[in-house]
């Protein structure tokens, strides 16, 4: 993607601060735990419907949600199985980042998550768009109304060393606190790595194994948590979250040990382990989606306009199951939603845009001063 400093001086902001929250509209019910499925569903709907309004919400009441979704992501495997019934489907959804307002005409567009509709988000919930906070609550109340009809698979960006420059940690702490953040990080953590439907299509946010012996039961016997640590991180866990398609593999454009896969190894990968598609996400494209590697590669991205600066669309991939053992992917694409007149701009809360110093809060500036010096 574009670099930050690049994204800023392409367009430049004025906008209003946001309103005061609770000047208008019904109070938001308190949180109903999970006993009750259709009360949490019910709650999920009105926390959307609150959200939109740009009203913030107690991190009192916040926390529980994301301690219940914590619980329900901790029992899941780092790659998880789903089948979906013939005659039903699934919906496969890329990067939002933070595009609160893009993630609410995903639901409109294409149903709200039940039994009937579930939905894969793969991953860069957060950074970038100033709604990350709002995105990631609305993404964890769902999964907590539904937890096998509402997947979540960790992104590159769901790390602490992406959410510092790009902005979810400075808005994380401007909207609530460092025990908030932890907690985040925590869910980031225990994000499933991979989703593999109908044993038919692999879901992953960035890419397929370099090496030619890793296949599905390696991937899911990686201890995720332990890899989460920059010490422990091995090259499965660099590959599935950082790894693009190209024509060749070798040492990638973004640095550091990624690297890059080419159709030889979505071949060899989807051939050994019985799948016909590759459904990945991690880079922006023009139209939402890109077929690549002979269509056995099928890149999704959800943010359209994205940082508030390129001109592209966004998809959602509808996994129509045609057999127990066999889907048909359907794209479905859409242009960006319309953005309040309070609505805050991308990146405003990244260390790295000058604009943060009047979005900030007082208390972050000096948390991020902190682990910036630390890190």
């Amino acid at each position: 993607g574009m670099l930050a400093s690049q994204v800023l001086r392409r367009r430049s902001f004025s906008c209003r601060t946001r309103r005061l929250a609770g000047l208008s509209g019904a109070v938001l019910a308190e949180y109903p735990g999970r006993a009750n499925p259709d009360e949490t569903r019910s709650f999920a709907l009105s926390l959307a419907e609150h959200l939109r309004e740009g009203k913030s919400w107690s991190w009192d009441q916040a926390r529980l949600l994301v301690e219940d979704a914590l619980q329900i992501l901790e029992k899941e495997r780092t790659l998880e199985h789903l089948q979906v019934p013939v005659g039903g489907h699934v919906n496969v959804v890329g990067d939002v980042h933070g595009q609160f307002f893009d993630l609410l005409a995903i639901f409109e567009h294409n149903g709200l998550p039940s039994a009937e509709n579930p939905f894969v988000f793969n991953g860069d919930f957060v950074d970038r768009g100033s709604f990350s906070v709002e995105v990631l609550l609305l993404l964890l109340a769902w999964k907590v109304a539904c937890p096998s009809s509402m997947r979540l698979s960790r992104g590159n960006h769901e790390a602490p060393d992406m959410n510092l420059p790009y902005g979810f940690t400075g808005e994380v702490l401007t909207k609530y606190g460092l025990e908030a953040y932890n907690l985040f990080q925590a869910v980031f953590n225990r994000l499933p790595l991979a989703h593999v439907i109908n044993s038919d299509v692999l879901v992953c946010h960035g890419g397929l194994p370099r090496e030619p012996g890793v296949g599905l039961s390696e991937i899911e016997s990686l201890d995720r948590v332990a890899c989460s640590s920059e010490e422990e991180r091995n090259k499965v866990f660099t590959d599935l979250l950082w790894a693009d398609p190209r024509d060749k593999t070798r040492q990638s454009e973004r640095g550091g040990d990624i690297v890059t896969f080419g159709p030889d190894v979505t071949q060899r990968f989807l051939k050994k382990n019985g799948l016909s598609l590759l459904i990945r996400s991690h880079e922006v494209k023009d139209e939402g989606y890109e077929w690549q590697h002979d269509r056995q590669c099928l890149t999704v991205f959800s943010a359209p306009l994205y940082c508030d600066s390129c001109d592209n669309l966004g998809a959602v991939i509808r996994l129509h199951a045609e057999s127990e053992d066999s889907v048909r992917p359907e794209v479905r694409t859409f242009k960006a939603a319309e953005k309040p007149e309070w609505y805050v701009p991308a990146m405003v809360y990244s260390p790295m845009n000058p604009a943060a110093a009047r979005w900030l809060s007082h208390d972050a500036k000096v948390c991020l001063s902190q682990m910036i010096r630390s890190s």
